[in-house]
């Protein structure tokens, strides 16, 4: 039910509960009622870890997050991931980031990770600094990465001197398998943890084939899962053997391979699907059918990670502007 992040001794459950969905306007509207409702099912489930960012609804991700907890009750053993942006390449702006975080959350995250690779000509080692200040005036108690590649994660393990990267959070899952390339044995090797998000394809995975809301209009791998009968047909047989659903089969798939994901939650069958997942263990030939049933996405969206990475070559300033001005969040 629980694993270690990275060589931190920090023990988190198997599957995390994700906070975009709640957050987002891609996804919709989503009441406070149904988030506080689906942490603290979660909770009673034995989950302890939630993720959000400061960008996922301009805040509202991590407002609802915190208001959730605290009318849960919910403190000793949780713990909390967010990120911060990654136009935010001074001291100024990440501490500004996370003390907002702070506010809204009510409490400091425990873990906090750079959404995605410094814009050029900013160096990963000039990100490290920032995460390994952050964590020394207490903004945060670990610290980590999100959507860096294999060379971008080794170079900023060699530029540590003080913290470890505990984690990196990237898109992986049966129809995302770019990460197994070389993120996933690079990341093994330094004993970093790997955090899925995506890990159902928003929905594809579970079942879900309409592109009801822009976020899924949106995603290319969403629409292409959605329609590969093969693979989601192999997910519901092994779904119908088990007794559980298809969500449940995707997310232990990933958890069998040493992967934390974060399935997002907007209500509390959401959790309790996570927390099934977390106990469900895949037999060995069910997890090659899937293997073998999605062995296509291993290459099918390249074979080096590069999730948010065209971000590297836009001016933070500008960044800022589309991000938090124009599109109000993410």
């Amino acid at each position: 039910m629980y694993v270690v992040l990275g060589r931190s001794g920090l023990r988190v459950s198997r599957v995390g509960l994700g906070l975009w969905q709640a957050g987002s306007r891609l996804w919709g509207g989503v009441s406070l009622g149904d988030v506080v409702a689906a942490a603290e099912r979660g909770l009673e489930l034995g989950l302890n870890l939630f993720d959000t960012a400061e960008l996922y609804g301009a805040g509202r991700s991590e407002a609802l997050l915190g208001e959730a907890l605290r009318r849960a009750g919910a403190r000793d053993g949780v713990v909390v991931v967010t990120k911060v942006a990654g136009y935010r390449v001074t001291w100024a702006g990440v501490r500004k980031a996370l003390e907002g975080s702070r506010r809204r959350l009510g409490r400091s995250p425990d873990i906090v990770l750079y959404h995605w690779p410094p814009p050029v000509p900013f160096t990963v080692c000039r990100v490290v600094r920032l995460l390994e200040r952050a964590v020394d005036e207490g903004l945060a108690a670990y610290m980590g990465v999100s959507n860096f590649n294999a060379r971008e994660l080794e170079e900023a393990v060699q530029c540590t001197r003080r913290h470890e990267i505990v984690v990196d959070q990237v898109h992986y899952s049966i129809a995302h398998r770019v990460p197994e390339n070389r993120l996933i044995p690079t990341a093994r090797r330094l004993g970093v943890t790997v955090m899925a998000w995506g890990p159902l394809a928003k929905g594809a995975l579970a079942g879900k084939t309409r592109a009801d809301n822009m976020a899924r209009r949106l995603d290319p791998v969403f629409r292409e899962a959605a329609r590969d009968d093969k693979l989601l047909e192999t997910l519901r047989r092994a779904a119908e053997k088990l007794g559980v659903s298809m969500a449940v089969v995707a997310l232990a798939w990933l958890h069998g391979r040493g992967v934390v994901p974060v399935a997002g939650v907007r209500r509390p069958r959401h959790a309790e699907e996570a927390a099934k997942a977390a106990r469900t263990e895949l037999p060995p030939e069910i997890a090659g059918e899937i293997d073998e049933a999605s062995k296509k996405y291993v290459a099918r969206w390249g074979t080096c990670y590069n999730e948010l990475h065209w971000n590297r070559y836009i001016p933070p300033p500008l960044q800022h502007l589309i991000y938090r001005l124009i599109l109000r969040g993410i």
